[in-house]
């Protein structure tokens, strides 16, 4: 049950068991570059989790949902409980909807590629654009990044943030969120490859599909809240998770937050 109370969240919080950076991780190379949690662009990799913002959505606002995402997964990751992706995925679910994100459904279907000898970055394109309902603009920047994926350095940071945090146990889980502000609600709608061993270990995004790997499990959950408790929070959740943002949060591109590469 979501945790409402003012003073019962902050406790949540301040309690939550996320961990700690390791030092190889937060020492990152200095071509790194250092994320502004008080000033996101809209487009970020929070861990195993690609997330597009709305252009306007306020600084409190992104903040929030990048750390509360980072937030379930730092819990999820640490929690010795946790044996498996599917719960895995549960721990993280839980603690999302305990941060006052109220799960408007969703759920796993196994299902299969429908190309095979292109790159997995390729062949997610469809199952994306139909997840996310395929309206004009929505998940646009995922999806051009995605198309643009082959002309990037596969050593870029995010891209090496986001292939290293979508491991879990013996499968490779790749998020992608859209966020969309209506009213004074914010909905987030989640979309999830799940890719077994078979894909290999690394650098998955790159696999070459063959049909003897075009099989994978594909996750859909949507969830909303009201801004104003996404602010409300916004100062427990930095001051809680302030050291990690290093480690765990990178900008995408900034050619691909501007528009200028071709599709």
């Amino acid at each position: 049950m979501p945790v409402t109370n003012r003073e019962l969240i902050h406790s949540y919080i301040a309690n939550l068991p996320v961990g700690v950076a390791l030092p190889s991780l937060a020492e990152d190379e200095s071509a790194v570059n250092t994320i502004d949690i008080d000033n996101l662009p809209t487009g970020i990799v929070t861990g195993s989790n690609l997330i597009q913002f709305p252009a306007e959505a306020s600084p409190e606002l992104k903040s929030s949902v990048a750390l509360s995402l980072l937030a379930a997964q730092r819990v999820a990751t640490n929690d010795p409980v946790v044996l498996s992706p599917s719960q895995w995925l549960d721990r993280h679910n839980t603690v999302l909807q305990n941060l006052n994100w109220r799960n408007e459904g969703g759920g796993v279907v196994e299902s299969k590629f429908d190309s095979v000898d292109v790159a997995v970055h390729q062949a997610i394109i469809p199952f994306l654009t139909a997840a996310f309902g395929g309206a004009a603009g929505v998940g646009l920047l995922i999806l051009t990044a995605l198309k643009q994926l082959q002309d990037m350095d596969k050593d870029s940071p995010w891209i090496t943030l986001f292939d290293r945090e979508s491991r879990h146990f013996d499968v490779t889980e790749y998020q992608f969120s859209v966020v969309e502000v209506v009213g004074d609600t914010v909905h987030l709608k989640v979309a999830a490859a799940r890719l077994d061993a078979s894909f290999g270990k690394t650098q998955v995004l790159f696999f070459k599909l063959k049909k003897q790997n075009a099989a994978f499990e594909q996750a859909n959950q949507s969830y909303a809240t009201e801004a104003a408790l996404l602010e409300e929070m916004n100062a427990d959740l930095k001051t809680k998770l302030l050291s990690l943002t290093k480690s765990f949060i990178r900008s995408l591109p900034d050619d691909l937050l501007t528009g200028s590469p071709s599709t």
